[in-house]
């Protein structure tokens, strides 16, 4: 073979291999622009985990009350406002009603009641001010009222004040201090609890009555102010004691007339229903 057949030979090889390798290339060259550049794999970051936020308890179901220093709502008198407290006196309605404070100190979530319908929650503090919760429950009033058997003068004799009902005749006052006759226009059934108290006032002339402390008397007062020497419907008081009461129940009516009195046990007294 001549010398320059070999030397062909070698370029068209050369020829051949550089024109597969340029194939080759433009064959992945083409991959990439019908799929697009590869993209670099990323990884998904995990979620940060977050914390729940612990749920609040509910506030008391009531009126909101917002109180500051030196005032009052239903028994309870607030006094000083402290970052995490209150202090204040209590005025007891029931069992016995008093002009005395109790002090009383309460943190959020506390209570204090009048002893009976009224309970005051104490909720928030913030600076010069306490929130609290007035719940009301009037299946639960103070009892005022009179004990049971206690007879009402009517036209036709005592009757027992628990067996009044709504329409029946009895005797009341007028404006004048005459004795009519009037219809009964309400009647009143308390329960109370097994703790209550009623007073019992005897008179020098023989008539007594039993009563709850809050009661009124035909002249405005009320029972629990009554003191041994006072005169009560014409007749001095010989006996005030506060005793324990077995009923479950006490009693009231309201008679029609201009002033709602009627006679328990013959004593003159105001009704506890208007």
């Amino acid at each position: 073979m001549k010398k320059s057949q070999k030397i062909l030979i070698a370029v068209s090889g050369i020829f051949f291999v550089t024109s597969v390798v340029l194939g080759i290339i433009g064959f992945i060259l083409g991959l990439q622009e019908t799929s697009g550049p590869l993209e670099k794999p990323t990884s998904t970051p995990s979620p940060t985990p977050t914390s729940t936020p612990t749920p609040l308890p509910p506030a008391p179901e009531g009126e909101e009350i917002i109180l500051r220093e030196g005032q009052r709502e239903s028994s309870f008198l607030l006094q000083n406002i402290y970052s995490d407290s209150v202090e204040g006196l209590n005025f007891w309605e029931y069992p016995v009603a008093t002009d005395r404070g109790y002090p009383v100190t309460l943190r959020v979530g506390e209570v204090v009641s009048n002893g009976c319908t009224v309970q005051l929650t104490l909720i928030h503090i913030e600076a010069d001010t306490a929130v609290f919760t007035k719940k009301t429950d009037f299946n639960r009033p103070c009892p005022i009222c009179l004990a049971e058997n206690t007879l009402i003068d009517t036209p036709y004799g005592g009757i027992a004040v628990q067996k009044l009902q709504t329409g029946d005749l009895v005797w009341t006052a007028n404006a004048a201090g005459e004795r009519v006759a009037a219809t009964v226009l309400e009647t009143a059934k308390t329960p109370v609890p097994a703790t209550h108290q009623v007073v019992h006032i005897a008179l020098e002339d023989g008539r007594e009555i039993f009563a709850s402390p809050k009661h009124p008397t035909a002249d405005g007062r009320t029972m629990d102010e009554l003191v041994l020497g006072d005169v009560l419907d014409g007749s001095s008081i010989t006996s005030d004691t506060l005793v324990p009461y077995a009923g479950e129940y006490t009693y009231d009516i309201l008679p029609s007339g201009e002033t709602g009195f009627y006679w328990a046990n013959g004593i003159l007294f105001g009704t506890t229903l208007r």
